[in-house]
């Protein structure tokens, strides 16, 4: 595909994104980002590329990496005639990933937006002197504030972070209505099959999974839920799924789909004891979430690629599963990840932590958003369908501070 494809694409998406559009008239007024090195590694696709030419109308330098297995290249090639330096190929071996990713980071960016915490990590291991120049990072998902949290923990975090994951915005939509919807659909999508009827294991049952397993239970499946956390597993029954573990709940599975966002959460042993012809797709941070890694007693291997995004999985001596996407994020490998709508608000958020990180001066460690940008940027997409709210009044605001 051309780059006038991916142009068209950018624009339709943007069409759809007025809180993004809010969020940038709010940073251009502030004129904090102009002529800053800003570095965005998240999935290249049209929505994200709408938040790269926003920065880059705001007189910021702008770089744009992404993996290979979602990067949309008719998007990086849009990018590219906009005078956008982009570090991303679809289907790039290792050794190519990983020359992309070192010229990336040799940019010296002044401010990262990150997915997974994957580029401010290979920064404290690999670029160390890199970090001083870096203001901050902004942490879009889940997989990535977990490890950044732990960093800080352990003394490791040498910059200030902002947990866009964290915000409301981002947890009650994203999380819950984008990916939840994304995935189930990414899985009908390139298998051509139904849910109606169909058991379908939701491995983790935090926002992701919670999200999923509504999806596929509205579109007629019977769901399962797997999780190490009671309060989650006490949530998912109370929301009428049944609860088992894993290695019991994949015995019945047609379809199972971890959603944990944690290292090895499904193994080849659980691959093992499916039945034949399940489906296993990722819905959390991608490899090694499901790590089919052969194990004593468990063999397996790769097969035939049966369809666009589907592989099988052959055990020996066992069943052959199908895999969605090698095991990647099946959303934004498999398909185009979460609605634009959704991604507005993602994106949007993103803007405005960038802008907060050079406002704020903040000191190292994990910093939420502000409440009133949360605010803002719900508002903003509120106002755009529409929708008004109320103000509390006087009498309400003094009544919601007496104790």
């Amino acid at each position: 595909m051309s780059a006038s494809h991916g142009q068209r694409a950018i624009g339709f998406a943007g069409r759809h994104m007025p809180a993004l559009a809010a969020a940038t008239n709010v940073a251009r007024t502030g004129g904090r980002l102009a002529g800053k090195r800003v570095a965005l590694s998240l999935v290249l696709e049209p929505k994200t590329a709408n938040l790269a030419l926003a920065l880059d109308s705001l007189g910021a330098e702008v770089v744009v990496a992404g993996s290979a297995n979602s990067t949309q290249d008719a998007t990086a090639d849009a990018l590219r005639e906009a005078g956008i330096a982009v570090f991303a190929e679809r289907g790039a071996s290792a050794q190519r990933a990983a020359e992309l990713r070192a010229a990336f980071v040799a940019t010296e960016p002044q401010l990262l937006a990150d997915d997974g915490a994957s580029v401010i990590r290979y920064l404290h291991s690999d670029r160390p002197e890199l970090l001083e120049g870096l203001i901050g990072v902004a942490e879009e998902t889940t997989s990535g504030v977990r490890p950044l949290r732990n960093m800080a923990a352990d003394g490791s975090l040498a910059v200030p972070a902002v947990a866009v994951n964290d915000a409301r915005t981002k947890l009650l939509f994203d999380n819950v209505h984008g990916t939840g919807q994304s995935v189930v659909m990414a899985v009908l999508d390139v298998t051509n099959t139904q849910l109606q009827g169909k058991r379908v294991v939701v491995v983790g049952y935090g926002r992701v999974g919670k999200g999923i397993a509504s999806s596929a239970r509205a579109l007629g499946a019977r769901v399962t839920v797997t999780e190490i956390d009671p309060v989650e597993a006490l949530a998912a029954h109370h929301d009428g799924h049944d609860v088992a573990p894993v290695a019991e709940a994949v015995t019945w599975a047609d379809v199972v789909i971890t959603a944990s966002g944690i290292g090895h959460s499904l193994t080849a042993e659980h691959v093992a004891a499916m039945p034949d012809g399940a489906i296993v797709a990722v819905g959390g941070m991608g490899p090694p979430e499901f790590d089919p890694t052969p194990t004593d007693g468990v063999v397996l291997e790769f097969g035939e690629v049966v369809r666009p995004g589907v592989r099988e999985l052959v055990v020996a001596g066992g069943p052959t599963v199908f895999v969605i996407a090698e095991g990647f994020c099946a959303n934004t490998s498999a398909a185009e990840g979460n609605p634009i709508e959704v991604m507005d608000l993602s994106l949007a958020l993103q803007m405005r932590a960038l802008d907060y990180l050079v406002e704020a001066d903040l000191p190292v460690g994990v910093h939420l958003l502000p409440k009133h940008i949360d605010d803002e940027v719900a508002l903003s997409q509120l106002h755009a369908v529409g929708v008004t709210i109320d103000v509390p009044s006087p009498a309400q605001v003094e009544a919601s501070l007496r104790w």
